[in-house]
């Protein structure tokens, strides 16, 4: 299972999240109380593996927004709300990861209408796409199993859900990541 740990701020949170095993880290250049400057993800940028996927996360960009930050190493791109064509975003040379239903962007994000609030996604209301999908959306601990064993998407996505008074929880980062991984080797056992 690919999982994706967004919204990491602290070199604590982005060890703690690499040591156990998440696939892609996401920074918030999007106004949040996750918010990072491109400096600061520059520095952590350079302390995650090559192995592991470094997301831009952005709401309503502009392509100057964009561009700021491509010196920080991202390998994707995740747009919320774009104004822009998923082909005017193909300049960048990333990969797309878009919550709309166009099938051109790479990764279709199945998440909540207001994405990093941690209100849960209508399980019921997800149509499996024809494309490789991420689900996300109030995801945690206590319910990726269930979400993986539901929706069986191709990856999780998480924020909110691993932290603890607004602050990413290490312990709860470990236990989203082993959880995730465990129902994939399920999943494939049965």
């Amino acid at each position: 299972m690919f999982v994706k740990i967004c919204g990491l701020k602290t070199e604590e949170a982005v060890e703690a999240a690499v040591e156990a095993g998440a696939d892609a880290i996401g920074f918030v250049f999007a106004p949040s109380s996750r918010q990072i400057d491109v400096a600061t993800a520059k520095t952590l940028a350079a302390r995650i593996p090559q192995s592991v996927r470094i997301v831009g996360v952005f709401l309503s960009p502009s392509m100057e927004d964009i561009a700021q930050t491509m010196d920080v190493g991202l390998t994707d791109l995740q747009i919320h709300h774009r104004t822009q064509s998923i082909e005017q975003l193909r300049i960048f040379g990333l990969p797309i990861i878009d919550a709309s239903t166009e099938v051109a962007a790479d990764v279709r994000l199945m998440d909540h209408p207001t994405p990093g609030s941690g209100q849960i996604l209508d399980w019921a209301t997800i149509e499996r796409p024809n494309r490789p999908f991420w689900l996300a959306g109030g995801l945690s601990p206590d319910n990726v199993r269930q979400a993986i064993q539901t929706i069986q998407p191709d990856g999780v996505d998480v924020s909110s859900g691993v932290e603890t008074d607004g602050v990413k929880d290490i312990k709860k980062i470990r236990t989203f990541i082993q959880r995730a991984k465990e129902e994939l080797g399920c999943m494939h056992n049965q």
